[in-house]
């Protein structure tokens, strides 16, 4: 088992533990299925709201999003936001597995295997899903009574008085969905290493979220800070190193293939595409994911130019060489999956020490009992046996 310190010290750790071939491996293929989910229901809600996929295809690739310049009607949002829900829940799922990966890996067992954390997440399946969708079930039941009032409001004479009686009721109960807002916004993060690390069921991982915060707001929120900041400077380390073994790469493959290859990476380059919508909501990722391309050197993500395919050949080469580029991709955010959920791990860890005064990496008495026999026993075997 590794030695934690319970305190701040031990959050630095979750880079170490996030860079692990097995975890990225693992939080590469759930952000392929949730990207894959999220990218066929967009489109979908492209056709739906009548426009034309090749015109899609050419604006984003295979990352789509709404697009102001083009009709998307409010069942085109519907389907859109269904996309997002499956990214996130994938992305949940997948967090409850390499939490499972790392607490194994905290507490000794190095040879834990993915196949064996999927299992495991998809057996808990309702705890990792059903905590926040319980919250928001909740959340709806506290809204439609607010609906309840507005209507008894419009009653003529009475409503207003009714109104007027309910005012503090109704100002605490909205103060409540407030607090529980913040709750859920805990509980799709936090839950799943909850769930990977100790197995709870949805009561157990939403007590747990409400312990956090509630006895240890402060730390709970300074971890988290700290995590984020650590996943993204993972991230941008990883992208960056990337960066330079491409242009490495680029560089000796050159010397022999000269143009050829240069039309390969052109083709490449007009392919891979990650163009984020400059408008609404998207403006800070536009912005990050500018920043970030002009760090690594790769301005044609956000802005490709046009290419013209010389021959079949180049053409292949162009696409195998942008499936590859995709595949960084999805290493680069991964390794920042994985440094949050295995960090969340060791804050959670935290937490309950803190809280409870509970190491949650130790195996139980009655755990260690049925693996292993009382010595008396064992010395009593022995001699029968001999």
């Amino acid at each position: 088992m590794s030695e934690l310190h319970f305190n701040y010290k031990d959050i630095f750790r979750a880079l170490r533990l996030g860079f692990s071939a097995k975890k990225v491996g693992m939080a590469m293929l759930g952000l392929l299925f949730g990207l894959a989910g999220y990218c066929l229901i967009t489109y979908l809600a492209h056709l739906a709201a009548g426009n034309d996929w090749i015109t899609i295809w050419e604006t984003y690739r295979l990352v789509p999003f709404p697009n102001p310049n083009l009709p998307f009607p409010w069942f085109g949002w519907l389907l859109y936001t269904v996309g997002i829900i499956w990214l996130v829940l994938t992305v949940m799922v997948t967090g409850c597995a390499i939490a499972k990966v790392t607490y194994e890996q905290l507490r000794g067992n190095e040879f834990y295997e993915a196949s064996e954390a999927f299992r495991f997440s998809f057996k808990n399946l309702s705890a990792v899903i059903g905590s926040p969708l319980l919250l928001i079930a909740f959340i709806l039941v506290l809204i439609i009574g607010g609906l309840i009032l507005s209507a008894l409001g419009s009653i003529p004479y009475i409503g207003p008085v009714l109104v007027g009686v309910f005012a503090i009721p109704a100002f605490f109960v909205s103060l409540f969905i407030v607090y529980l807002l913040f709750v859920l916004f805990f509980t799709l993060y936090v839950g799943p290493s909850i769930v990977g690390a100790m197995g709870n069921d949805t009561f157990d991982t939403l007590f747990e979220v409400f312990s956090c915060i509630n006895e240890q707001p402060a730390r709970l929120i300074w971890y988290s800070l700290l995590l984020g900041f650590l996943s993204r400077l993972g991230s941008f380390l990883l992208g960056f190193a990337s960066s330079l073994a491409g242009r490495l790469g680029s560089f000796i493959l050159t010397l022999f293939m000269g143009e050829t290859y240069q039309e390969i990476l052109n083709g490449a380059s007009f392919i891979f595409k990650i163009a984020i919508p400059n408008w609404g909501v998207f403006i800070p990722l536009h912005k990050l994911t500018v920043w970030a391309a002009d760090i690594y050197g790769l301005p044609q993500i956000y802005a490709p130019g046009y290419w013209v395919i010389p021959n079949w050949s180049v053409y292949l080469g162009a696409v195998l060489l942008a499936v590859c580029g995709y595949a960084i991709a999805l290493m680069v955010i991964g390794y920042g999956v994985s440094v949050w959920f295995s960090g969340n791990v060791i804050s959670v860890a935290i937490l309950i020490k803190k809280k409870d005064d509970k190491n949650i990496l130790q195996t139980p008495e009655e755990e260690i009992e049925l693996i292993e026999p009382p010595t008396k026993e064992r010395d009593t075997e022995n001699k029968i046996t001999t």
